[in-house]
Protein backbone atom coordinates (compact mmCIF):
# COMPACT_ATOMS: atom_id res chain seq x y z
CA UNK A 1 0.00 0.00 0.00
CA UNK A 2 2.72 2.45 0.79
CA UNK A 3 4.71 1.45 -2.35
CA UNK A 4 1.42 1.94 -4.35
CA UNK A 5 1.14 4.91 -7.20
CA UNK A 6 -1.50 6.88 -5.29
CA UNK A 7 0.04 6.67 -2.21
CA UNK A 8 3.07 8.44 -3.11
CA UNK A 9 0.85 11.18 -5.15
CA UNK A 10 -1.35 11.41 -1.71
CA UNK A 11 1.83 11.29 0.40
CA UNK A 12 3.83 14.15 -1.74
CA UNK A 13 0.84 16.61 -1.29
CA UNK A 14 0.73 15.89 2.61
CA UNK A 15 4.23 16.65 2.57
CA UNK A 16 3.34 20.04 0.40
CA UNK A 17 0.42 21.22 2.74
CA UNK A 18 2.72 20.44 5.94
CA UNK A 19 5.38 22.58 4.68
CA UNK A 20 3.00 25.70 3.43
CA UNK A 21 0.96 25.11 6.41
CA UNK A 22 4.99 25.95 8.38
CA UNK A 23 5.18 29.09 6.56
CA UNK A 24 2.20 30.91 7.53
CA UNK A 25 2.78 31.74 11.30
CA UNK A 26 6.03 33.11 10.09
CA UNK A 27 4.58 35.16 7.32
CA UNK A 28 1.72 36.77 8.83
CA UNK A 29 3.52 39.93 10.03
CA UNK A 30 4.93 43.06 7.64
CA UNK A 31 8.22 41.85 8.44
CA UNK A 32 9.92 38.36 9.81
CA UNK A 33 11.64 39.86 13.39
CA UNK A 34 14.82 38.17 13.17
CA UNK A 35 18.17 39.26 15.46
CA UNK A 36 20.10 39.95 12.31
CA UNK A 37 16.97 40.14 9.72
CA UNK A 38 16.82 44.72 10.25
CA UNK A 39 20.81 45.16 9.51
CA UNK A 40 20.80 42.59 6.38
CA UNK A 41 17.75 44.51 4.53
CA UNK A 42 19.25 47.98 5.84
CA UNK A 43 22.69 46.75 3.91
CA UNK A 44 20.80 45.63 1.16
CA UNK A 45 19.74 49.32 0.67
CA UNK A 46 22.73 50.78 1.09
CA UNK A 47 23.90 48.29 -1.63
CA UNK A 48 21.16 49.46 -3.95
CA UNK A 49 22.13 53.37 -3.13
CA UNK A 50 26.01 52.92 -4.39
CA UNK A 51 25.40 50.49 -6.76
CA UNK A 52 22.16 51.56 -8.58
CA UNK A 53 21.35 55.38 -7.30
CA UNK A 54 24.94 56.66 -7.17
CA UNK A 55 23.90 58.39 -3.77
CA UNK A 56 26.94 60.84 -3.08
CA UNK A 57 25.94 61.54 0.47
CA UNK A 58 26.43 56.87 1.20
CA UNK A 59 29.22 56.53 -1.09
CA UNK A 60 30.87 59.09 1.66
CA UNK A 61 29.76 56.79 4.17
CA UNK A 62 30.06 53.16 2.53
CA UNK A 63 31.75 51.18 -0.09
CA UNK A 64 31.18 47.83 -1.14
CA UNK A 65 33.65 45.22 0.83
CA UNK A 66 36.03 44.76 -2.55
CA UNK A 67 36.96 41.17 -1.32
CA UNK A 68 34.70 38.17 -2.51
CA UNK A 69 33.21 37.46 0.76
CA UNK A 70 31.34 34.00 1.84
CA UNK A 71 27.95 36.83 2.95
CA UNK A 72 26.83 37.89 -0.59
CA UNK A 73 23.92 35.70 -1.75
CA UNK A 74 21.22 37.18 0.70
CA UNK A 75 22.30 40.66 0.19
CA UNK A 76 22.67 40.32 -3.36
CA UNK A 77 18.93 38.58 -3.65
CA UNK A 78 16.79 41.00 -1.33
CA UNK A 79 18.97 43.73 -3.23
CA UNK A 80 17.80 42.56 -6.82
CA UNK A 81 13.83 42.19 -5.67
CA UNK A 82 14.19 45.60 -3.97
CA UNK A 83 14.51 47.64 -7.46
CA UNK A 84 10.88 46.77 -7.76
CA UNK A 85 9.22 45.97 -4.22
CA UNK A 86 9.68 47.47 -0.55
CA UNK A 87 11.71 45.55 1.30
CA UNK A 88 9.04 43.74 3.70
CA UNK A 89 7.98 41.96 0.53
CA UNK A 90 11.10 40.79 -0.67
CA UNK A 91 11.87 39.46 2.64
CA UNK A 92 8.71 37.46 2.32
CA UNK A 93 9.79 35.86 -1.10
CA UNK A 94 13.34 35.39 0.53
CA UNK A 95 11.53 33.40 3.52
CA UNK A 96 9.47 31.05 1.25
CA UNK A 97 12.12 30.41 -0.23
CA UNK A 98 13.78 29.04 2.24
CA UNK A 99 10.96 27.70 4.05
CA UNK A 100 10.30 25.73 0.97
CA UNK A 101 13.60 25.03 -0.15
CA UNK A 102 15.13 23.32 2.69
CA UNK A 103 12.02 20.59 3.24
CA UNK A 104 12.09 19.54 -0.48
CA UNK A 105 15.86 19.54 -0.89
CA UNK A 106 16.16 17.67 1.78
CA UNK A 107 13.29 15.47 0.66
CA UNK A 108 15.01 15.35 -2.82
CA UNK A 109 18.35 14.00 -1.14
CA UNK A 110 16.52 11.50 0.62
CA UNK A 111 14.67 10.27 -2.28
CA UNK A 112 18.31 9.62 -4.13
CA UNK A 113 19.83 8.25 -1.08
CA UNK A 114 17.31 6.00 0.20
CA UNK A 115 13.28 6.32 -1.83
CA UNK A 116 12.04 3.80 -0.52
CA UNK A 117 11.88 5.47 3.25
CA UNK A 118 10.90 8.93 2.08
CA UNK A 119 8.38 9.17 5.08
CA UNK A 120 11.57 10.07 7.16
CA UNK A 121 12.12 13.10 5.34
CA UNK A 122 9.16 14.81 7.72
CA UNK A 123 12.03 14.77 10.27
CA UNK A 124 13.61 17.91 8.52
CA UNK A 125 9.82 20.25 9.47
CA UNK A 126 11.86 20.71 13.53
CA UNK A 127 14.94 21.98 11.61
CA UNK A 128 13.20 24.36 9.17
CA UNK A 129 12.42 26.34 11.85
CA UNK A 130 15.64 26.43 13.56
CA UNK A 131 17.40 28.85 15.33
CA UNK A 132 18.91 30.18 12.60
CA UNK A 133 16.50 31.43 10.84
CA UNK A 134 15.00 33.34 13.60
CA UNK A 135 18.80 34.24 13.94
CA UNK A 136 18.59 36.24 10.74
CA UNK A 137 21.15 34.53 9.58
CA UNK A 138 19.53 33.98 6.21
CA UNK A 139 23.08 33.22 4.39
CA UNK A 140 23.43 29.97 6.54
CA UNK A 141 20.18 29.00 5.57
CA UNK A 142 20.42 29.36 1.74
CA UNK A 143 23.66 27.74 2.33
CA UNK A 144 21.84 24.82 3.83
CA UNK A 145 19.34 24.57 0.54
CA UNK A 146 22.19 24.66 -1.85
CA UNK A 147 24.55 22.13 0.07
CA UNK A 148 21.45 19.40 0.09
CA UNK A 149 21.27 20.13 -3.86
CA UNK A 150 24.96 20.10 -4.77
CA UNK A 151 25.22 17.19 -2.62
CA UNK A 152 21.92 15.37 -4.81
CA UNK A 153 23.51 16.59 -7.94
CA UNK A 154 26.49 14.86 -6.87
CA UNK A 155 24.79 11.86 -5.81
CA UNK A 156 22.40 11.43 -9.16
CA UNK A 157 25.93 12.29 -11.37
CA UNK A 158 28.75 10.83 -9.63
CA UNK A 159 29.21 7.74 -12.27
CA UNK A 160 28.15 9.38 -15.30
CA UNK A 161 30.78 11.12 -17.60
CA UNK A 162 31.61 14.37 -16.29
CA UNK A 163 31.16 16.71 -19.45
CA UNK A 164 31.41 20.34 -19.49
CA UNK A 165 27.63 21.16 -18.55
CA UNK A 166 27.70 18.92 -15.72
CA UNK A 167 31.03 20.40 -14.27
CA UNK A 168 29.11 23.96 -14.80
CA UNK A 169 26.22 23.15 -13.21
CA UNK A 170 28.39 21.72 -10.07
CA UNK A 171 30.45 25.04 -10.23
CA UNK A 172 27.50 27.17 -9.95
CA UNK A 173 25.77 24.65 -6.93
CA UNK A 174 29.60 24.69 -4.81
CA UNK A 175 29.92 28.46 -6.13
CA UNK A 176 26.55 29.60 -4.68
CA UNK A 177 26.88 27.48 -1.35
CA UNK A 178 30.72 29.72 -0.62
CA UNK A 179 29.35 32.60 -1.24
CA UNK A 180 26.42 31.60 0.88
CA UNK A 181 28.45 30.38 3.90
CA UNK A 182 32.25 29.37 4.52
CA UNK A 183 31.41 26.48 6.75
CA UNK A 184 28.66 24.85 4.80
CA UNK A 185 31.19 25.02 1.65
CA UNK A 186 33.77 23.51 3.81
CA UNK A 187 31.34 20.59 4.80
CA UNK A 188 29.98 20.02 1.96
CA UNK A 189 33.67 19.50 0.48
CA UNK A 190 34.35 17.22 3.30
CA UNK A 191 31.11 15.00 2.74
CA UNK A 192 31.70 14.43 -1.37
CA UNK A 193 35.09 13.61 0.12
CA UNK A 194 34.71 10.85 2.19
CA UNK A 195 32.21 9.70 -0.64
CA UNK A 196 34.86 9.44 -3.14
CA UNK A 197 37.06 7.45 -0.56
CA UNK A 198 34.46 4.97 0.93
CA UNK A 199 33.01 3.95 -2.53
CA UNK A 200 36.52 3.76 -3.82
CA UNK A 201 37.29 1.76 -1.02
CA UNK A 202 34.28 0.04 -0.75
CA UNK A 203 34.79 -1.14 -4.69
CA UNK A 204 38.34 -2.36 -4.35
CA UNK A 205 37.51 -4.66 -0.85
CA UNK A 206 34.47 -5.85 -2.55
CA UNK A 207 36.28 -6.28 -6.14
CA UNK A 208 33.42 -4.77 -7.80
CA UNK A 209 35.14 -4.24 -10.46
CA UNK A 210 39.19 -3.90 -12.67
CA UNK A 211 41.50 -2.46 -10.11
CA UNK A 212 42.44 0.14 -13.18
CA UNK A 213 38.95 1.23 -13.75
CA UNK A 214 37.79 2.03 -9.95
CA UNK A 215 41.07 4.00 -9.66
CA UNK A 216 40.43 5.61 -12.69
CA UNK A 217 36.82 5.97 -11.80
CA UNK A 218 37.98 7.77 -8.29
CA UNK A 219 40.79 10.49 -10.31
CA UNK A 220 38.15 11.49 -12.52
CA UNK A 221 35.88 12.01 -9.75
CA UNK A 222 39.01 14.16 -7.74
CA UNK A 223 39.25 16.16 -11.07
CA UNK A 224 35.41 16.90 -11.68
CA UNK A 225 35.06 18.33 -7.96
CA UNK A 226 38.41 19.88 -7.45
CA UNK A 227 37.76 21.36 -10.68
CA UNK A 228 34.58 22.89 -9.71
CA UNK A 229 35.38 24.22 -6.31
CA UNK A 230 39.30 25.35 -7.59
CA UNK A 231 37.64 29.11 -7.09
CA UNK A 232 35.76 28.93 -4.02
CA UNK A 233 38.65 26.61 -2.48
CA UNK A 234 41.52 29.94 -3.29
CA UNK A 235 38.75 32.35 -1.97
CA UNK A 236 38.55 30.11 1.33
CA UNK A 237 42.31 29.94 1.84
CA UNK A 238 42.20 34.11 0.95
CA UNK A 239 39.61 34.68 3.74
CA UNK A 240 41.66 32.63 6.56
CA UNK A 241 44.78 34.38 5.72
CA UNK A 242 44.02 37.55 5.31
CA UNK A 243 42.03 37.63 8.24
CA UNK A 244 44.60 38.26 11.70
CA UNK A 245 45.25 35.69 14.20
CA UNK A 246 45.04 37.78 16.80
CA UNK A 247 41.52 38.06 16.98
CA UNK A 248 40.23 36.32 19.81
CA UNK A 249 39.00 32.58 20.19
CA UNK A 250 36.77 30.92 22.35
CA UNK A 251 35.81 27.41 22.96
CA UNK A 252 32.63 25.60 24.43
CA UNK A 253 33.28 23.26 26.75
CA UNK A 254 32.71 19.77 25.77
CA UNK A 255 30.08 19.08 28.09
CA UNK A 256 27.94 22.01 27.32
CA UNK A 257 28.59 20.49 23.74
CA UNK A 258 27.10 17.10 24.86
CA UNK A 259 23.82 18.90 26.25
CA UNK A 260 23.44 20.53 22.98
CA UNK A 261 23.13 18.01 21.15
CA UNK A 262 20.49 16.02 23.93
CA UNK A 263 18.60 18.85 23.45
CA UNK A 264 19.35 19.81 20.21
CA UNK A 265 20.07 23.28 20.66
CA UNK A 266 20.25 24.12 17.00
CA UNK A 267 16.25 24.64 17.36
CA UNK A 268 16.12 26.27 19.83
CA UNK A 269 15.58 29.90 19.43
CA UNK A 270 14.21 32.26 22.31
CA UNK A 271 14.11 29.58 25.84
CA UNK A 272 16.17 26.88 26.50
CA UNK A 273 14.32 25.86 28.94
CA UNK A 274 11.06 26.03 27.26
CA UNK A 275 12.10 24.76 23.94
CA UNK A 276 14.19 22.22 25.47
CA UNK A 277 11.44 20.39 26.87
CA UNK A 278 9.82 20.14 23.04
CA UNK A 279 13.40 19.32 21.09
CA UNK A 280 15.04 16.88 23.30
CA UNK A 281 11.65 14.52 22.34
CA UNK A 282 13.14 14.63 18.69
CA UNK A 283 16.77 13.44 20.32
CA UNK A 284 15.25 10.37 21.89
CA UNK A 285 13.23 9.51 18.66
CA UNK A 286 16.35 9.62 16.93
CA UNK A 287 18.47 7.64 19.31
CA UNK A 288 15.19 5.69 19.42
CA UNK A 289 15.60 5.05 15.40
CA UNK A 290 18.92 4.44 15.43
CA UNK A 291 18.63 1.63 17.42
CA UNK A 292 15.72 0.12 15.73
CA UNK A 293 17.72 0.49 12.46
CA UNK A 294 20.50 -0.93 13.34
CA UNK A 295 18.71 -3.72 15.22
CA UNK A 296 16.86 -4.55 12.10
CA UNK A 297 20.38 -4.92 9.89
CA UNK A 298 21.89 -7.23 12.90
CA UNK A 299 19.24 -9.34 12.24
CA UNK A 300 19.32 -9.80 8.68
CA UNK A 301 22.89 -9.47 9.22
CA UNK A 302 22.63 -13.15 11.21
CA UNK A 303 20.31 -14.33 9.14
CA UNK A 304 22.37 -13.92 6.43
CA UNK A 305 25.26 -15.92 7.73
CA UNK A 306 22.51 -18.83 8.78
CA UNK A 307 21.31 -18.93 5.41
CA UNK A 308 25.26 -18.29 3.90
CA UNK A 309 24.20 -15.68 1.92
CA UNK A 310 25.41 -12.12 1.42
CA UNK A 311 24.45 -8.99 2.43
CA UNK A 312 24.16 -7.23 -1.40
CA UNK A 313 26.21 -3.69 -1.61
CA UNK A 314 23.20 -1.79 -1.76
CA UNK A 315 22.42 -2.47 2.10
CA UNK A 316 25.96 -1.16 2.60
CA UNK A 317 24.36 1.69 0.89
CA UNK A 318 24.68 4.34 3.86
CA UNK A 319 28.04 3.90 5.88
CA UNK A 320 29.73 7.33 4.08
CA UNK A 321 26.96 8.74 5.89
CA UNK A 322 27.87 7.21 9.25
CA UNK A 323 31.54 8.36 8.51
CA UNK A 324 30.22 11.55 7.27
CA UNK A 325 28.54 12.38 10.50
CA UNK A 326 31.31 11.18 12.90
CA UNK A 327 33.82 13.19 11.55
CA UNK A 328 31.33 16.41 11.23
CA UNK A 329 30.61 14.93 14.89
CA UNK A 330 34.45 15.26 15.68
CA UNK A 331 34.82 18.72 14.41
CA UNK A 332 32.07 20.08 16.60
CA UNK A 333 33.64 18.98 19.60
CA UNK A 334 37.54 20.26 18.74
CA UNK A 335 36.84 23.21 16.71
CA UNK A 336 36.50 26.93 18.63
CA UNK A 337 32.70 28.23 18.65
CA UNK A 338 34.36 31.72 17.56
CA UNK A 339 37.03 33.58 16.00
CA UNK A 340 36.42 37.22 16.42
CA UNK A 341 32.93 38.14 15.54
CA UNK A 342 32.11 34.94 13.48
CA UNK A 343 30.46 32.81 15.99
CA UNK A 344 28.15 29.52 16.48
CA UNK A 345 30.28 27.52 14.69
CA UNK A 346 29.32 24.66 17.09
CA UNK A 347 25.84 24.44 16.37
CA UNK A 348 26.37 24.72 12.60
CA UNK A 349 28.20 22.03 12.57
CA UNK A 350 25.52 20.37 14.78
CA UNK A 351 22.98 21.24 12.64
CA UNK A 352 24.34 19.24 10.01
CA UNK A 353 25.19 16.97 12.06
CA UNK A 354 21.69 15.98 12.74
CA UNK A 355 20.68 16.32 8.74
CA UNK A 356 23.20 13.25 8.69
CA UNK A 357 22.10 11.14 11.30
CA UNK A 358 18.55 11.87 9.93
CA UNK A 359 19.77 10.48 6.43
CA UNK A 360 21.79 7.69 7.57
CA UNK A 361 18.38 6.44 9.30
CA UNK A 362 16.59 6.18 6.15
CA UNK A 363 19.24 3.65 4.25
CA UNK A 364 17.97 1.01 7.49
CA UNK A 365 15.47 -1.23 5.54
CA UNK A 366 12.46 -1.35 8.37
CA UNK A 367 8.85 -1.74 8.96
CA UNK A 368 6.86 0.99 7.41
CA UNK A 369 5.32 1.80 10.64
CA UNK A 370 8.62 2.61 11.78
CA UNK A 371 8.42 5.36 8.88
CA UNK A 372 4.63 6.34 10.42
CA UNK A 373 6.04 6.69 13.67
CA UNK A 374 8.67 8.93 12.71
CA UNK A 375 5.90 11.10 11.01
CA UNK A 376 3.93 11.54 14.14
CA UNK A 377 6.44 12.27 16.60
CA UNK A 378 8.25 14.71 14.16
CA UNK A 379 5.44 16.55 13.24
CA UNK A 380 4.76 17.02 16.86
CA UNK A 381 7.60 18.29 17.69
CA UNK A 382 7.60 20.58 14.73
CA UNK A 383 3.70 22.23 15.60
CA UNK A 384 4.90 22.46 19.11
CA UNK A 385 7.78 24.73 18.51
CA UNK A 386 5.82 26.50 15.68
CA UNK A 387 2.92 26.89 18.04
CA UNK A 388 5.40 28.42 20.73
CA UNK A 389 7.06 30.69 17.76
CA UNK A 390 3.60 31.86 16.84
CA UNK A 391 2.54 34.35 19.55
CA UNK A 392 6.20 35.68 19.81
CA UNK A 393 6.36 36.46 16.01
CA UNK A 394 3.47 37.97 16.23
CA UNK A 395 4.61 40.41 19.46
CA UNK A 396 8.35 41.01 17.81
CA UNK A 397 5.88 41.70 14.21
CA UNK A 398 4.87 44.72 15.82
CA UNK A 399 7.67 46.12 17.18
CA UNK A 400 9.67 45.59 13.84
CA UNK A 401 6.93 47.31 12.05
CA UNK A 402 6.71 50.28 14.64
CA UNK A 403 10.18 50.89 14.38
CA UNK A 404 10.10 50.67 10.05
CA UNK A 405 7.13 53.09 10.39
CA UNK A 406 9.13 55.83 11.67
CA UNK A 407 10.79 55.95 8.38
CA UNK A 408 7.42 57.99 7.00
CA UNK A 409 8.53 60.83 9.80
CA UNK A 410 12.74 60.92 7.96
CA UNK A 411 13.74 63.59 5.02
CA UNK A 412 15.77 61.51 2.60
CA UNK A 413 18.93 61.22 2.59
CA UNK A 414 19.41 62.38 6.44
CA UNK A 415 21.93 61.48 8.85
CA UNK A 416 20.70 59.51 11.70
CA UNK A 417 22.05 58.44 15.03
CA UNK A 418 20.19 55.12 16.32
CA UNK A 419 20.41 54.46 20.01
CA UNK A 420 19.08 51.18 21.76
CA UNK A 421 18.09 51.46 25.15
CA UNK A 422 16.03 48.05 25.80
CA UNK A 423 16.66 45.07 27.53
CA UNK A 424 16.33 42.39 25.09
CA UNK A 425 19.71 40.86 23.32
CA UNK A 426 17.56 40.01 20.44
CA UNK A 427 16.19 43.07 19.17
CA UNK A 428 19.05 45.14 19.77
CA UNK A 429 19.38 45.52 15.51
CA UNK A 430 15.38 46.48 15.57
CA UNK A 431 16.98 49.89 14.97
CA UNK A 432 18.11 49.52 11.59
CA UNK A 433 14.18 49.30 10.25
CA UNK A 434 14.24 52.66 9.44
CA UNK A 435 16.66 52.46 6.68
CA UNK A 436 15.44 48.97 4.84
CA UNK A 437 13.56 51.61 2.22
CA UNK A 438 14.40 54.80 2.16
CA UNK A 439 17.95 56.43 1.50
CA UNK A 440 18.59 56.84 5.44
CA UNK A 441 21.41 57.24 6.81
CA UNK A 442 22.29 55.46 9.94
CA UNK A 443 25.95 56.22 10.99
CA UNK A 444 25.88 53.18 13.06
CA UNK A 445 26.50 49.60 11.47
CA UNK A 446 28.12 46.90 12.71
CA UNK A 447 28.34 44.75 9.23
CA UNK A 448 30.32 47.09 8.26
CA UNK A 449 32.89 46.52 10.97
CA UNK A 450 33.37 43.09 10.40
CA UNK A 451 34.61 43.12 7.02
CA UNK A 452 32.22 39.95 6.77
CA UNK A 453 29.74 41.27 4.85
CA UNK A 454 29.73 43.11 1.36
CA UNK A 455 29.32 46.40 2.78
CA UNK A 456 32.14 48.47 4.51
CA UNK A 457 32.89 51.63 5.65
CA UNK A 458 34.42 53.97 3.06
CA UNK A 459 37.55 54.58 6.13
CA UNK A 460 39.39 57.28 3.76
CA UNK A 461 36.34 59.52 3.01
CA UNK A 462 33.80 59.44 6.09
CA UNK A 463 33.06 62.46 7.37
CA UNK A 464 32.49 63.35 10.92
CA UNK A 465 29.42 63.87 12.36
CA UNK A 466 28.01 65.65 15.59
CA UNK A 467 25.05 66.33 17.56
CA UNK A 468 24.17 69.23 19.13
CA UNK A 469 25.98 72.57 18.74
CA UNK A 470 29.70 73.52 18.42
CA UNK A 471 29.26 76.78 20.55
CA UNK A 472 27.76 75.01 23.06
CA UNK A 473 29.55 72.54 25.00
CA UNK A 474 27.07 71.33 27.22
CA UNK A 475 24.78 70.72 24.56
CA UNK A 476 27.41 69.15 22.10
CA UNK A 477 28.64 65.54 21.39
CA UNK A 478 31.52 65.30 18.12
CA UNK A 479 31.51 61.20 17.53
CA UNK A 480 34.54 61.88 14.68
CA UNK A 481 37.18 63.22 15.67
CA UNK A 482 39.28 62.72 11.96
CA UNK A 483 41.40 65.77 11.03
CA UNK A 484 40.90 67.19 7.39
CA UNK A 485 37.33 65.73 7.23
CA UNK A 486 34.07 67.51 6.80
CA UNK A 487 31.78 67.47 10.01
CA UNK A 488 28.20 66.84 9.04
CA UNK A 489 25.24 67.22 12.09
CA UNK A 490 23.19 64.54 12.74
CA UNK A 491 19.46 65.29 11.41
CA UNK A 492 17.54 62.70 13.71
CA UNK A 493 18.18 60.21 16.86
CA UNK A 494 16.18 57.50 16.98
CA UNK A 495 15.68 56.35 20.32
CA UNK A 496 14.27 52.14 20.34
CA UNK A 497 13.32 52.05 23.97
CA UNK A 498 13.29 54.56 27.17
CA UNK A 499 16.98 55.87 27.62
CA UNK A 500 17.76 56.79 31.68
CA UNK A 501 19.45 60.66 31.47
CA UNK A 502 20.68 60.27 34.42
CA UNK A 503 22.85 56.63 33.43
CA UNK A 504 25.71 58.26 32.51
CA UNK A 505 27.61 61.60 30.90
CA UNK A 506 26.85 60.71 27.27
CA UNK A 507 22.93 59.94 28.40
CA UNK A 508 22.66 63.45 30.77
CA UNK A 509 24.00 65.38 27.40
CA UNK A 510 21.90 63.53 24.97
CA UNK A 511 18.81 64.15 27.14
CA UNK A 512 19.91 67.86 27.54
CA UNK A 513 20.24 68.01 23.39
CA UNK A 514 17.20 66.38 22.34
CA UNK A 515 15.42 68.33 25.16
CA UNK A 516 16.88 72.24 23.70
CA UNK A 517 17.44 71.25 20.31
CA UNK A 518 15.20 68.78 18.88
CA UNK A 519 11.41 68.23 18.84
CA UNK A 520 9.84 64.77 19.26
CA UNK A 521 7.40 64.06 15.63
CA UNK A 522 6.93 59.87 16.31
CA UNK A 523 6.53 58.20 19.34
CA UNK A 524 4.95 55.04 19.87
CA UNK A 525 5.74 51.97 22.66
CA UNK A 526 8.65 51.05 21.51
CA UNK A 527 10.33 53.73 19.83
CA UNK A 528 10.63 57.87 19.28
CA UNK A 529 11.99 59.83 16.63
CA UNK A 530 13.47 63.27 16.95
CA UNK A 531 14.02 65.90 14.68
CA UNK A 532 16.30 69.05 14.68
CA UNK A 533 14.64 72.10 15.11
CA UNK A 534 14.72 74.30 11.87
Amino acid sequence: MLNSEKWQRAEWWIFTFVTIAGMIPLLTTKFFPSLDGASHLSNTNIINQLVFYNNKLFQQFFMLNPEPVPNWTSHFIISILKLVLPAFLAEKILMIFLLGGIPFAFRSLMHTIAPKNILYSYLIFPFTHSMFMFFGFFNFCIAIVFFLIALNYWLLKEDSPWNFKKILILTSLVAVTYFSHIVIFGVLLIIIAIRIVVRTAAAVICRSGDTKMIFRNFLIQVYAITTSALVPLILFVYFFYTRPGTRQISYIAREELLKYLVTVRPLISFNTILEGKITIVLFFLLVGLLVTGFTFFVVRLIRSQISKTTIPIPALNGWWLLLSSAIILVLYFTLPDAYGTASYTNLRLGFIFFLLIILWISTFRTSPWIGIIAVIVGLYVNIRLVDYYAPIVRDLGKMASSCNKAAEKITPNSLVLPIYVMDNWFTGHFVDYIGVDKPVLLVYNYECITGYFPVIWNREAKPNYFLGSPSNPDAYINFEETKGRPSLELNYVFVVGNYDPNKDGFFTTLHRILQEEFICVYSSEYCSLYHKRP
